[in-house]
């Protein structure tokens, strides 16, 4: 028979564990985050630019920091295997995609890798905690949905014409502009599959953004002053 003093002392330190739980969300509801970005993009829009641009821009206007801006794109990959101890090979199953079941299921029992949803959720909880933690600027894998609930992230969604998206494709992978445009439809049809699949969500959707920019009317810098004006007001100086 069960000790009942055992059973006291188990029940009672379960209890104090979720009290000690249920103090840190209310603490957590109340702190100030950091603000954060996540940025959905249609193909060649400039998701990285504008990442790159964005975080280079409130370094220098915050200065010196324990603490600095991050843009997070395909380096964001490497930080879910550090995080959650995953060997360097699974990264070829991380495609922002949705596999076909057959070929999801098979690869999971020959053990070539963790069931795909699985590698989403360690995705979502590596965005989760970057963006808590705010200074981060997270592009594509479902960041605006899964930081819905989170009131200092900022959510983007970047698109453009086919023929300027196809060019930047054309400039940055230094292809022609039939494989270009393939890319691009490609690429599109892929991250539209993602999103369906593991957030029930179309990536096309505007209530799913604080903000729908068209890149094509935009250079670099006014791009980044545009999201620095109208989403990160009252966080971020004046120009450096």
């Amino acid at each position: 028979m069960t000790d009942p003093s055992k059973r006291f002392r188990k029940t009672t330190g379960y209890i104090a564990s979720q009290s000690a739980r249920a103090r840190e969300k209310e603490q957590e509801r109340h702190e100030v985050a950091e603000p954060a970005i996540t940025i959905s993009r249609q193909t060649g829009a400039g998701a990285m630019t504008l990442a790159s641009g964005l975080a280079d821009y409130l370094n220098k206007a915050a200065g010196a920091s324990e603490h600095p801006w991050e843009a997070f794109d395909k380096n964001l990959i490497q930080k879910v295997l550090d995080d959650h101890d995953l060997p360097a090979h699974v990264e070829r199953y991380m495609k922002e995609d949705s596999p076909k079941p057959v070929k999801d299921v098979v690869g999971d029992m020959l053990g070539l890798h963790p069931p795909n949803w699985a590698l989403v959720r360690s995705t979502g909880e590596t965005i989760y905690r970057l963006a808590r933690s705010g200074r981060c600027i997270i592009v594509g894998r479902g960041a605006n949905i899964i930081t819905r609930d989170l009131p200092n992230v900022f959510h983007l969604r970047l698109i453009g014409s086919v023929e300027q998206r196809v060019m930047r494709c054309q400039k940055y992978y230094g292809i022609d502009a039939t494989a270009a445009e393939e890319l691009v439809k490609k690429q599109d049809r892929a991250r539209r599959r993602y999103m369906l699949a593991y957030y029930d969500t179309e990536i096309d959707d505007p209530t799913n953004y604080h903000l729908v920019i068209n890149t094509d009317r935009y250079t670099a810098t006014a791009l980044v002053q545009l999201v620095v004006d109208n989403c990160l007001k009252g966080w971020v100086g004046s120009d450096p």
